[in-house]
Formats: C-alpha cells, sequence, structure tokens
C-alpha cells in the first residue's frame, strides 16, 4: 500500500540515489586536498636574507676609493716638476742650437698638460670607485683581475728596478720626480694590495660564495 505523501526512503534497504541535478562549484575555488606543507625557499627575484655583507669586503671598498682618489694629491707635484724639467730642457736644447724658444711656448705646454693630467686622475679614480663597488657587492670576477692587475703591476716594477740597478743608472734619473710624489705612490701601491689582500679574507670569501649560490638560485644577496 502506498503512503500518502511517499516514503523518500525505500523500505528495501537500497541506498539513495543521487539527484540527477549536482550544482557546479564557484569558478575560481579549489575543491581538493590542500598541501600539508607550503612551498620553502626563495622564488626568482626575492631576497635572500640570511647572510649579511662582511665588514672585510667594506674595508676592501674604501681602500679602493682612497686607492683612487690619493693619486690626485700628486697632481700639483707632477705638474711642478714636468714644467721645470720642460723649461730646463727647452732651454738648454736652445742654447745648443742657437735659436730662441717661442714665445708663449711654456704657457702653451702647461695648459695642455694640466687639464689632461686632472682629466686622466679623476677618470682613474672613477675606475678605482668602481671597481670597489663590485669588490663590495661580492662580485668575483672583480677579485680575480685585482689580484692579476696587481700581480702584474709588482713583476713590472721588480723589473723595472732591477734593469735600472743592472745598468747603473744614477738616482737622478732612477728617481726624477719630487719626494712627495714618490710617497703618494708608494701609498697608493699598499692601499690597492691591502684591498686586494683584505677581498681574499674568508669572511670575504664566503660571501662571495653565497652570492654566486643566490644567484644560481634566482635570488639576490641584501
Amino acid at each position: 500500500m502506498t503512503q500518502p505523501h511517499g516514503n523518500p526512503y525505500p523500505s528495501s534497504g537500497q541506498q539513495p540515489q543521487p539527484p540527477a541535478y549536482q550544482p557546479m562549484p564557484p569558478q575560481g575555488s579549489y575543491q581538493g586536498p590542500w598541501p600539508s606543507q607550503l612551498p620553502s625557499g626563495t622564488f626568482p627575484g626575492m631576497p635572500v636574507v640570511g647572510l649579511q655583507r662582511p665588514v672585510s669586503l667594506t674595508v676592501a671598498f674604501w681602500l679602493m676609493v682612497a686607492y683612487g682618489v690619493l693619486p690626485l694629491l700628486s697632481i700639483p707635484f707632477i705638474i711642478e716638476w714636468a714644467e721645470a724639467y720642460m723649461r730646463d730642457s727647452i732651454a738648454m736644447a736652445a742654447a745648443q742650437s742657437g735659436r730662441n724658444v717661442p714665445p708663449g711656448f711654456m704657457q702653451q705646454f702647461t695648459s695642455m698638460m694640466t687639464p689632461m693630467a686632472w682629466v686622466s686622475g679623476i677618470i682613474g679614480a672613477g675606475i678605482a670607485v668602481l671597481l670597489g663597488l663590485g669588490l663590495r657587492a661580492g662580485m668575483n670576477w672583480v677579485r680575480i683581475l685585482l689580484t692579476v692587475w696587481a700581480g702584474l703591476s709588482l713583476l713590472s716594477t721588480v723589473g723595472s728596478f732591477a734593469l735600472m740597478a743592472a745598468l747603473g743608472l744614477p738616482a737622478q734619473l732612477m728617481f726624477p720626480l719630487p719626494a712627495g710624489a714618490y710617497a703618494v705612490s708608494f701609498a697608493t701601491v699598499a692601499l690597492f694590495l691591502a684591498a686586494v689582500v683584505v677581498s681574499w679574507l674568508p669572511s670575504s670569501s664566503r660571501y662571495v660564495a653565497a652570492r654566486r649560490a643566490a644567484k644560481l638560485g634566482g635570488g639576490y644577496l641584501r
């Protein structure tokens, strides 16, 4: 006998059938299970936190800045020496040839040499600062370049002194510049060598290696 309102659950033990129409999930919603753990690490272009820049690379940067700026102090000594040297050379040549020196020649020489000396000095200082920034950023190729440069400079200096000593040249020819220019030159060389040595300290090398690893992984060090 059929019940008046119908029995939604059959009495024969059968499972209820799902409705024929299933509503669609909202667009953009995720219906699957969430992962138990979100991915860790850094995404490309994000900073890598955890390794701070060592003090050694900051010291190397300022040593390179001093290496670039200090030679500017010797430019007035070099210009003064060059003027005196040219004046004596021209006077000697004029006396031997019996000709007079053209008027205004020394003024023209000074007006040409002074800007060239300052421009070349400023360009050299700018290059030194850029290389110092490379050391501060942990760029390994800058360390290698400066190391090769230091080695070649030392070999050239030692070879020049050895050659002049072997030829028996007098001290006036070996050291014609004023004493102040040589003092600045030796201090500049010491600053450059110190910057190279500091850039190869263990703390600097660890930072350079971490920077390389972060670059390969897509991140960068602060």
